[in-house]
């Protein structure tokens, strides 16, 4: 008797940020002998996949050496992917160190939100720029649940999640979220890549949970 298939496995499309002459908004730190911010998130990524391929899912790289890629070039990878999430991976000049926030997109307190569309029918229904708008709510029901484990994970991390309209999510047609780890300015940068591990089991539960919530990806 054949055993019944069970749910698809977990699709994630980690981005790490920046590459190539882009090296994040920590260049001086980089000049110092500080490892870049590109440089750091590649590694915490491809660390990151490893845990998270361990533990059964599908994991895809925008880059997974130093080069430049678009805004456009890191969302048609998630785009032309059905039923991933995307998450684009960063760190701040500033904040508590071994803590991470995460990020949907969105117009921070005080700014104007955007219009919320309709889920689309195929991707030829909407500007490529509002990609992201017809996932707004998906996204922040995922940057909670991202939030939440991430507090548990690296304590000291915030409970609720931030908006922001980060560029690397506005052309994105999938649940998307940023996470920002803190900070560049750490004085040991190989703390920075031990989140990895955490960062993946953090990622994996509050996808297991968004799925399990009845959120879709459409």
């Amino acid at each position: 008797m054949e055993k019944p298939a069970g749910p698809p496995a977990v699709c994630i499309v980690l981005d790490p940020a920046h590459g190539g002459s882009d090296s994040g908004a920590h260049v001086a730190a980089a000049e110092e002998g500080v490892p870049a911010e590109k440089d750091l998130v590649l590694t915490i990524a491809q660390g990151m996949r490893r845990e998270l391929e361990r533990q059964g899912a599908r994991v895809l790289l925008t880059r997974q050496s130093d080069v430049s890629l678009s805004i456009d070039e890191r969302a048609a990878l998630v785009n032309g992917t059905a039923q991933c999430f995307f998450v684009s991976l960063h760190i701040g000049s500033s904040g508590r160190p071994d803590t991470a926030v995460a990020y949907s997109f969105g117009a921070p307190t005080g700014g104007a939100p955007p219009v919320v569309l309709p889920h689309p029918a195929g991707l030829l229904a909407i500007r490529w720029e509002e990609a992201q708008n017809a996932y707004l709510v998906a996204s922040r029901r995922l940057a909670e649940l991202v939030q939440v484990e991430l507090a548990q994970k690296l304590p000291g991390s915030p409970d609720v999640p931030q908006l922001a309209e980060v560029r690397q999510l506005r052309v994105v047609a999938r649940p998307a979220v940023a996470i920002e780890l803190a900070s560049v300015a750490e004085e040991n940068p190989e703390s920075l890549v031990r989140t990895a591990a955490p960062l993946a089991s953090a990622l994996l539960r509050a996808v297991a949970a968004y799925r399990q919530s009845g959120g879709g990806l459409h």
